[in-house]
């Protein structure tokens, strides 16, 4: 793992075409997701989303971004945040493995402010990612 990203992963009890529909209706995120809700957008590349990031938290707030990339049941990423000074890639990756779906959960930033970020916020940013990676788990599975 480099110094600028945090990386998770989890396997999950539903195959992969299950945990992909959960991903991308983003319309519902903040039912299942503890601290990301996508207000706007659709998961095709060059869509531009909205999104309320750390929500619940007290570094809460409102975020722009675009989805890079879409697909089907292997890949979902978008970019966003404050270019030059904290800017994140955000990549989920399915893998199938016998029948059950091997997530991994992963941003990369970039920007003036990360070495700040991360220093003070890596285990936060690392926790965020593991219960949002169970919350996923637990609706996928439901």
């Amino acid at each position: 793992m480099q110094e600028n990203e945090v990386v998770t992963s989890i396997v999950i009890d539903a195959p992969p075409d299950r945990v992909w529909h959960v991903l991308t209706a983003f319309d519902q995120y903040g039912r299942w997701h503890p601290t990301l809700e996508i207000r706007r957008g659709e998961p095709v590349p060059g869509s531009p989303i909205q999104m309320r990031i750390a929500a619940g938290t007290a570094a809460e707030r409102a975020a722009e971004g675009t989805v890079l990339e879409a697909t089907a049941n292997h890949v979902l990423s978008w970019e966003g945040g404050m270019p030059g000074l904290l800017y994140g890639h955000h990549r989920f990756e399915l893998a199938e493995q016998d029948g059950r779906t091997h997530l991994t959960n992963r941003e990369s930033f970039t920007g003036s402010m990360v070495a700040e970020v991360m220093a003070g916020g890596r285990e936060v940013l690392l926790a965020e990612f593991d219960a949002a990676n169970q919350a996923l788990k637990a609706y996928a599975e439901a």
